[in-house]
Parts: structure tokens; C-alpha cells; sequence
């Protein structure tokens, strides 16, 4: 399991590539979208996830400023908290085309460090979350990672299942220690979230995703 490989530029490139494969165009053609109509820059999602297949979302808090640089919402991004959460998804079982990752405030606050976002913003971002949801009709969690994430969730007044994840950052887990092991739980529990619905409906072929990257 490679980690922060979008920090490489041939990794960059092969990415911006498949931005619009098909699994993923109607949601990143509606990134860009909304990034025209609001004059904000929003970053694309990550073609090595499950994109509109995918059954769990993984709902972070704001892009960070890695995120400038590389265009994704990534769990490959060159930063501890993107590496963080591609352990944690390898450790819990659950396959990377189950998943997809999203903000709760989706577009870019700042390129040069941390804004933590406000709860206005919150507000305002919810109806991006609701429309992002309607994209995704395999979707059968959402997993609330950090604080903010699990603060702006009752703004998108979403039915599905959630489960709240502590953030991944290495100052998250370096100061709590017991937070590594929460943030694991969470992904293991949406993993047996989805076997449980797969045993309760064993003929939808919901046990068919695309191939781990």
C-alpha cells in the first residue's frame, strides 16, 4: 500500500487524466460547475474511489492546502492526515472503491495553512453535501470525520446512518492517543454495516466493487 503518491508529478498527471472517467465525471463535471457559478475553487474527487458507486462517504472537514496543489480530495495527498486515513481504510477492511471522500465546506478556504470553518459556512455548504448524496445512490453511511464534519452534518438534514470518526490529523492522534483506535472502530464498523445489509440482501451484487488502488 503506497501512501502520499500524489505528492509525485507522474502520479499527479495520471490522475488529472482519469478525472473524468466514468464513474466519477458526474460528480467531478459537477465540482466544476459549482466551482464556475461561485467563483470558488473547489478540488476534484479522487478517480481511485468509488465515485458515484460508492457506499460509504467519508466526510472530512475543509480541503487543507495541500489540496492546491494537487486538485483532490484524496486520501493520496502528501499530508499525515491523507496518510492517516489511507492506513485506517487498510486496516479496516473496507475497499477503497466502497468509498468516496468529500468536505463538509467542499471549496478551498486557504493555500497557505488551516482555516477552521465556521458554523455560517456550514450552512451554506449543506446544500453541495445534499446534492453530492443525490449523486451517489449506492450510498449506505456516511462516516463524520472530525468535529467540524460531525457539527455541519445537522445542517444536511440527510436519513443515512452516520458514524462519527475522530480527525486523522498526526496532531489528533499524537495528542490522544485513544483516537487512532476510535477512528478504526468507525471504519470497521461501516464495513460491517455494509456486510450486514449484503447478508440481508444477497442478490443485489453489492459485493462487486472496483478493484482496490
Amino acid at each position: 500500500m503506497q501512501t502520499r503518491s500524489l505528492g509525485l508529478p507522474d502520479v499527479r498527471g495520471a490522475r488529472a487524466a482519469q478525472r473524468l472517467a466514468p464513474h466519477v465525471a458526474p460528480l467531478n463535471l459537477w465540482v466544476e460547475a459549482q466551482a464556475a457559478a461561485s467563483g470558488r475553487w473547489f478540488p476534484a474527487l479522487d478517480p481511485h474511489d468509488g465515485g458515484v458507486g460508492a457506499r460509504v462517504l467519508l466526510l472530512l472537514e475543509s480541503p487543507g492546502p495541500v489540496v492546491s496543489r494537487t486538485g483532490f480530495v484524496s486520501m493520496d495527498n502528501p499530508d499525515g492526515t491523507a496518510e492517516n486515513l489511507r492506513c485506517l481504510l487498510h486496516l479496516s477492511g473496507l475497499r477503497r472503491g466502497d468509498v468516496a471522500v468529500w468536505n463538509a465546506v467542499p471549496w478551498q478556504m486557504s493555500e497557505n495553512g488551516v482555516v477552521t470553518p465556521r458554523p455560517a459556512q456550514y450552512a451554506e455548504a449543506a446544500p453541495l453535501t445534499r446534492h453530492l448524496l443525490s449523486l451517489m445512490p449506492e450510498l449506505r453511511a456516511v462516516v463524520l470525520v472530525g468535529r467540524h464534519a460531525q457539527a455541519a452534518w445537522p445542517e444536511v438534514g440527510s436519513g443515512l446512518p452516520t458514524l462519527a470518526c475522530p480527525h486523522p490529523s498526526p496532531q489528533n492522534f499524537n495528542a490522544r492517543w485513544r483516537s487512532a483506535g476510535v477512528a478504526l472502530g468507525a471504519l470497521v464498523s461501516a464495513r460491517e454495516l455494509l456486510r450486514d445489509e449484503k447478508s440481508a440482501h444477497p442478490h443485489t451484487g453489492l459485493d462487486a466493487p472496483p478493484a482496490d488502488g
